[in-house]
């Protein structure tokens, strides 16, 4: 049964966000909910302080603490690690309403030896943005772009976290200009419950979206590990009711059929689904559409891929 998606917050409780660790005194969370700044501005609190917790003086180059009442690192250390001062970094403990440079986000990083997802993560709560999700999958990412760019069906290159990296021009005249929108948006989960503009054209496009969801959610053991995977989750839960549905309930089925199907201006185009998964260890996914009928086959083969729908990704598409 797949777990809440408040779940995806581990052992950190609505207790432990709304106070700073060490006994000090923080503003405590607001009865009423929180904006998604106030939220991201507490959990980066309390990511901040668990992380500080888990390292030791030892680990770090510090000499040992006797008797010490904090566990792990102190605040001091991670500022004077980070070249920032204490009551600044005590700030960002207390959730107070500061933004950090990236700059300094990667001095607190490097502070508390924090690398890939939590470093990711890192990045994100602080509004910057992570680095390019094709520079941690192994694989160049022209050879990405080079293998979609041999398929003449449409056809894109999505990681476990389902950001796309690589698509071809059929794949772009079907769901939409994937380059319209910036790096860190291009995520197609995000992009399916947060952007009405993408896949617009789809015939059953909430039909399409709830597939995707389930086929993120078999990996669900692996996003508990993961906090670049909570924090989408818990993102997408608070911006989109149909996800949290979509997320939360007990269907195991898959939605609908393996048959995407997409308007077009002589009729409609009728393509099945085919996914390639976990190829290396970044989890990627070759997403393949090929034609399913005779219609849709000559349409592919008279213009190399799907003819022009207006422009891609226009505002008032089709619904």
């Amino acid at each position: 049964m797949p777990r809440p998606a408040s779940a995806y917050l581990g052992t950190v409780t609505p207790r432990q966000i709304g106070r700073t660790s060490g006994g000090e005194d923080a503003t405590p969370a607001p009865e009423t909910a929180p904006s998604s700044e106030v939220r991201s501005r507490h959990e980066l609190a309390a990511f901040l302080r668990a992380r500080r917790a888990r390292l030791t003086p030892e680990q770090v180059g510090l000499p040992a603490r006797r008797r010490s009442r904090t566990p792990g690192l102190r605040r001091e250390d991670v500022a004077e690690r980070a070249g920032i001062s204490t009551a600044w970094y005590t700030y960002l403990e207390q959730g107070r309403e500061i933004q950090p440079s990236r700059e300094a986000v990667e001095r607190i990083a490097r502070a508390l030896c924090l690398s890939g997802p939590d470093h990711a993560y890192l990045l994100t709560l602080t509004g910057h943005t992570p680095p390019s999700p094709g520079a941690d999958h192994g694989l160049d990412p022209r050879l990405l772009q080079s293998l979609v760019d041999h398929v003449t069906a449409p056809a894109y290159v999505t990681d476990a976290l389902t950001r796309v990296l690589a698509w071809n021009p059929p794949a772009r005249e079907i769901f939409g200009d994937y380059a319209a929108w910036p790096t860190e948006r291009r995520n197609l989960l995000r992009l399916l419950f947060t952007e009405p503009r993408f896949a617009s054209r789809l015939v059953a496009r909430d039909e399409y979206a709830t597939r995707v969801v389930h086929t993120f959610r078999d990996r669900s053991d692996a996003h508990l590990k993961d906090p670049a995977a909570i924090a989408l989750i818990e993102e997408l839960s608070r911006q989109s009711n149909r996800f949290r549905q979509a997320w939360e309930s007990t269907d195991v089925r898959r939605a609908g059929t393996d048959t995407l199907v997409a308007h077009h201006p002589d009729g409609r185009l009728t393509f099945t689904m085919i996914m390639l998964q976990d190829l290396g260890p970044a989890g990627l996914r070759i997403n393949a559409y090929l034609p399913a009928d005779p219609a849709t086959t000559r349409a592919m083969e008279t213009a190399g891929k799907p003819p022009q729908i207006g422009r891609a990704g226009a505002a008032g598409g089709l619904e």
